[in-house]
C-alpha cells in the first residue's frame, strides 16, 4: 500500500468480508455522536491524515519521534476517533494496544446516549472536546462519563457554565434525593515523569540494540530497573551487552546496583512457523506472544526488527531477525513520583469548589504498568486520599476510578474498572451505580484488575 495513495476501500469493509472484532452498535453510537460536531467532509479529511501519520510509524517513516507515538499530539482526539471508528467499519485499521484505551469509552457514551439530552451543557463540553480541546481529550471525556453515570442513576445533573478569564470553579450541579452536590472531576495522566522515562529507555537501549543487530543474530534482554531510568547514563545497558558479547555465551545474568538483566539469543522458531502460513498484526499481543514465547498484561517492549510487510503494513509477511527488550521500572523512588500527584490534583480540585454545599471530588487514572507496580502506586494512591485534608470546604466524598484496560492474544478490548471511595462527612452516597464504563447489568468482582 503507497502511503500517498490509500487504495479506494481503505475504510471499508468489503462484501464478504468478516469483521475481525465482531460489531459493537454502541462505539458506532459514541463514533457518531461525535461525528455529528464536524462539517460535512471534515471528518474524511481528518481521518486521512490521522492514517497516514500512523502507517507512515509504521513503516518508520516518522522515526523522529522520540516516544514512538502513532498519532500526533495536537490531534490526540483525531486518533481516539479514528480507532473507535475502525474497530466496527474498517478493522484492518485498527490498533489493538491503544485501541483498548478508547473504544470502552465510546462504548459508554453510545450506550447511555439517550441520557445527553437530560444534561445541560453536555452538549458544549463534547464540541470543545471535537474542536478546541482535541489535543487534551482525557479531561473531557471523564467529565462525560461522571455526567452520565449520575443521570444513569436518576439524578438531574448540569454542567457549570465555564468563564473564561475568571477562577476555575467545579465541573457539575448534581441534584439527587433531594440534596444538592458539588462536583468536580480530574483525570490523572501519566505526567511527564513517565514520558521522560519512556523517552530515557528509548535512548538507553538504542545503542544497546544496534550492537545486539550488527551480529546478525536476534536477542531478548530482560531488564528490572531498580533505580530511576533517568538516573542511568546513555552508555549503562550498552556497557552491559558489549561485556555479554565479548563473552561469547549464548545467555548470561549480569546485575549491578542500578539494573538486573537477563540476556541470551531469542529463538524465532515459534514465530516463524506462524508466518510461513499467515501474516500477523503489528504491533499486537499476539506478535508479542509469538516472538517472546509469554504474554503480559502490560507488557512493556521495544522491539527492533528486520521485516517484510504485508500488503497491508499493519501486518508482517516475513521476519528474519529481532531485538527485544521487555523491561520493568521498580525502583521506589519511580513508583512514588508515578503516584504522588494525585495529592496537588485533589487540593486543585477541592480549591475548586463551594462551601455552601456538600462537594465530591472524581479522580479518573488509568494502570500504568506491570502489576507489581500497579499494587505499589494503588497502595500510595490510597495513602493519599486517606490523608488528603479538605480544610474549610464541606467536601463529603472522594471517589477513584482505576481503569486498566487490556487487548490480550484472545480479545480485541477489554477493560477492568476499580472503584474506590472515602467518605469525609456523613450522610447519604451521591451515586450509587459506581460504575463509569461498564453497562449497569454488566457482572463485577470483587478486587482489582491484579487479582485473579
Amino acid at each position: 500500500m503507497a502511503l500517498l495513495n490509500f487504495p479506494d476501500n481503505m475504510f471499508q469493509i468489503l462484501p464478504g468480508e468478516p469483521r475481525l472484532y465482531g460489531e459493537y452498535p454502541e462505539i458506532r453510537a459514541g463514533v457518531q455522536y461525535f461525528r455529528n460536531f464536524m462539517e460535512t467532509g471534515e471528518w474524511e479529511r481528518r481521518r486521512d491524515k490521522t492514517a497516514r501519520r500512523f502507517y507512515q510509524s509504521l513503516v518508520g517513516e516518522r522515526s523522529k519521534d522520540k516516544l514512538g507515538r502513532f498519532y500526533s499530539p495536537n490531534e490526540l482526539f483525531d486518533w481516539y476517533l479514528f480507532l473507535a471508528e475502525a474497530i466496527n467499519d474498517h478493522p484492518q485499521n485498527y490498533e489493538v494496544s491503544y485501541g483498548s484505551r478508547v473504544v470502552p469509552v465510546f462504548a459508554a457514551i453510545g450506550r447511555n446516549i439517550h441520557l445527553v439530552s437530560s444534561i445541560e451543557g453536555f452538549e458544549e463540553r463534547a464540541r470543545r472536546i471535537v474542536t478546541s480541546g482535541q489535543s487534551q481529550p482525557n479531561g473531557g471525556l471523564f467529565e462525560l462519563l461522571v455526567a452520565l453515570a449520575y443521570a444513569r442513576d436518576g439524578a438531574r445533573v448540569r454542567f457549570r457554565p465555564e468563564q473564561p478569564g475568571k477562577r476555575k470553579t467545579y465541573d457539575l450541579d448534581v441534584e439527587a434525593n433531594g440534596q444538592s452536590w458539588a462536583v468536580e472531576c480530574k483525570r490523572l495522566e501519566p505526567g511527564t515523569y513517565v514520558e521522560n522515562e519512556r523517552a530515557h529507555k528509548r535512548t538507553l537501549w538504542s545503542a544497546a540494540s544496534r550492537a545486539l543487530a550488527a551480529t546478525g543474530r536476534s536477542y531478548y534482554a530482560n531488564v528490572d530497573f531498580l533505580t530511576e531510568v533517568t538516573d542511568l547514563s546513555e552508555n549503562h545497558l550498552t556497557n552491559h551487552i558489549t561485556d555479554f558479547l565479548r563473552s561469547g555465551e549464548l545467555n548470561q545474568i549480569r546485575h549491578d546496583q542500578h539494573i538486573r538483566m537477563v540476556v541470551g539469543e531469542l529463538d524465532l522458531d515459534g514465530i516463524q512457523s506462524v508466518l510461513d502460513t499467515d501474516v500477523i498484526l503489528f504491533p499486537g499481543p499476539v506478535y508479542n506472544k509469538l516472538l517472546t514465547g509469554k504474554y503480559y498484561r502490560y507488557d512493556d517492549l521495544n522491539i527492533a526488527h528486520k521485516v517484510r510487510f504485508a500488503e497491508n503494513p499493519h501486518y508482517i509477511d516475513a521476519l528474519s531477525q529481532a531485538i527485544v527488550l521487555r523491561s520493568r521500572s521498580l525502583s521506589e523512588k519511580a513508583i512514588e513520583k508515578k503516584a504522588r500527584h494525585i495529592r496537588r490534583k485533589l487540593s486543585e480540585a477541592c480549591s475548586q469548589l463551594p462551601t455552601d454545599r456538600p462537594g465530591v471530588i472524581h479522580v479518573g487514572l488509568e494502570a500504568l504498568g506491570h502489576d507489581a507496580i500497579e499494587v505499589r502506586r494503588h497502595e500510595k494512591i490510597v495513602d493519599n486520599i486517606q490523608r488528603f485534608d479538605p480544610k474549610e470546604k464541606p467536601l463529603a466524598y472522594v471517589f477513584t476510578h482505576y481503569f486498566s484496560p487490556e487487548a490480550s492474544p484472545e480479545d480485541a478490548w477489554a477493560i477492568d474498572e476499580t472503584f474506590d471511595w472515602r467518605r469525609l462527612r456523613m450522610g447519604p452516597m451521591p451515586l450509587s451505580q459506581t460504575s463509569l464504563l461498564l453497562p449497569s447489568d454488566a457482572i463485577g468482582r470483587e478486587g482489582s484488575h491484579w487479582e485473579s
